[in-house]
């Protein structure tokens, strides 16, 4: 019997033995299926993954089209954005595109009405081939008329005459245009004289002439010589008959090809340096600079522009800062919360700069575009001034756009602190007059205040207090003998 006893229980063991790893196989092969399944979701999602960011990339910004020219550029004037480029950092001779920073120059350190006098280095140091409008030595010309010889027909000689006349030499003129240059952040530019004529180290690039022809762009006077067709100039000193001038930009003169936006251009062409060509469009309040350099033709190089205008315009647009909602800035701003009722949030004069704009790719929304206000703190706010701080707008990593934040404090209330007046007294007061005695009256003065103070504690008291108490002991009183009767009646007697 213990023999089968055992047995029975061995066989029990073993059954459950099996059906145990039965179980743990099934488990396995359960576990390993959703391993599997869990792949085969995963890894196309894994896929996808890796492969987005080049897709979402392409999509962010619009892909501009080819162009013939080695190197070009879009920029946005109001932001510097650059919407287009083509090896923009590529440096190559700029020719007569140059002079636009001798002209910026000239209006930045001289005055419309000052004579220009040619002296025999300005007329016989430059080669006779090149541009000119026939300057003999000694003739005179006003700063305004140099102006409109050198950007509408690329007077070399007028270049000279002008740099001699700002600098007094030719090398310390190209310190000046180096100078300026760096202010504005090129990078790749080296100028050596004012006019662009040949010279291996007269070098530029598409973004520096972007840069500088955006801060040209904010002289009034530059802007209307850049976009005027034609030009006369009268009768000088030693020539008496009237010079008529034209400008060389196609887009200008309307004449073989036309684009209606363009406003203003400057032309360039050397043997080595190719066709290179600026030219600025607006249409509303986009306006945009176009820098071609090297290009194989005069028609490519307006094709070329034609092509990125159209493209640049079709696909991004402009928004003015003072139109978005303030708000956020007043939110963010330490000047105004709810604590300072002086500086409501209702009528705070706190806005944006009127010339700040936010450019952004159709494709995308101003809910896309990052915020980011930074205001000064006291130590750098220029004194007298009203420019309390920044606010600045970028796409995915590139800045878009913004303004300076202005704080208007000439219409709102201020706290002004002043000095009590002190008269002089005409006669020294005698110790017992009742100026110097009233300095005895301060105790019996903080004396009555006390005691008024207790006399209000004490008919708080009468009137108040007490009455409460015995309202509270009345009830305490009641409530004790209610309790009292209720036992009364469950007592067994």
């Amino acid at each position: 019997m213990p023999t089968m006893a055992k047995t029975k229980t061995k066989n029990k063991q073993y059954k459950i033995g099996e059906r145990h790893g039965v179980f743990m196989k099934r488990q396995k092969v359960a576990l390993l299926s959703l391993l599997l399944f869990l792949g085969c979701i995963l890894l196309p999602s894994a896929k996808a993954t890796a492969t987005a960011p080049d897709t979402a990339s392409d999509d962010l910004w619009p892909v501009g089209p080819e162009v013939n020219a080695e190197s070009a550029i879009i920029m946005e004037a109001s932001t510097g954005l650059i919407l287009y480029e083509k090896n923009i950092n590529e440096t190559h001779y700029p020719a007569s595109i140059t002079k636009i920073m001798t002209a910026l120059l000239a209006l930045e350190n001289s005055s419309l009405g000052e004579v220009v006098t040619f002296s025999r280095e300005s007329i016989f140091n430059v080669d006779p081939d090149s541009s000119k409008i026939g300057i003999d030595v000694g003739e005179q010309l006003t700063m305004q008329q140099c102006l409109y010889a050198i950007l509408m027909e690329s007077d070399n000689q007028v270049c000279y005459a002008v740099a001699e006349h700002i600098a007094g030499d030719i090398p310390s003129f190209a310190k000046m245009m180096n100078d300026k240059a760096k202010s504005l952040g090129c990078l790749g530019t080296n100028f050596v004289n004012p006019n662009g004529l040949p010279d291996d180290e007269h070098i530029t690039t598409t973004y520096d002439m972007g840069l500088i022809t955006r801060a040209a762009l904010k002289n009034e006077t530059f802007r209307k010589i850049f976009s005027t067709r034609t030009y006369k100039i009268g009768p000088t000193n030693i020539q008496p008959e009237t010079r008529y001038l034209a400008n060389h930009h196609k887009f200008i003169l309307k004449q073989d090809y036309f684009y209606d936006d363009c406003i203003g251009g400057k032309t360039g062409y050397t043997n080595i340096a190719r066709y290179t060509l600026v030219s600025v469009a607006k249409r509303g309040d986009l306006e945009l600079i176009c820098v071609i350099m090297r290009d194989d033709t005069s028609a490519h190089q307006y094709k070329d522009t034609q092509k990125l205008f159209d493209f640049a315009f079709d696909n991004f647009s402009i928004y003015p800062m003072p139109q978005l909602d303030t708000a956020p800035i007043i939110n963010e701003s330490p000047i105004f919360t709810r604590f300072n009722s002086l500086l409501s949030k209702s009528d705070a004069p706190i806005t944006t700069d009127e010339k700040g704009y936010l450019v952004l790719p159709n494709i995308a929304s101003f809910a896309d575009a990052k915020k980011e206000v930074i205001f000064f703190p006291d130590s750098e706010i220029i004194e007298g001034g009203n420019i309390i701080g920044t606010i600045s707008y970028s796409y995915h990593g590139k800045y878009v756009g913004g303004a300076d934040i202005i704080y208007n404090n000439f219409n709102t209330p201020v706290l002004i602190n002043t000095e009590p007046e002190i008269k002089t007294p005409t006669q020294v007061p005698d110790e017992t007059s009742p100026a110097k005695s009233g300095g005895n009256l301060r105790p019996l003065i903080i004396g009555v205040i006390v005691g008024i103070f207790a006399l209000i504690i004490g008919i708080y008291f009468v009137l108040v207090e007490r009455p409460r108490l015995k309202r509270r002991n009345a009830y305490y009183k009641k409530r004790a003998n209610r309790r009292m009767h209720h036992n009364n009646d469950y007592l067994d007697l």
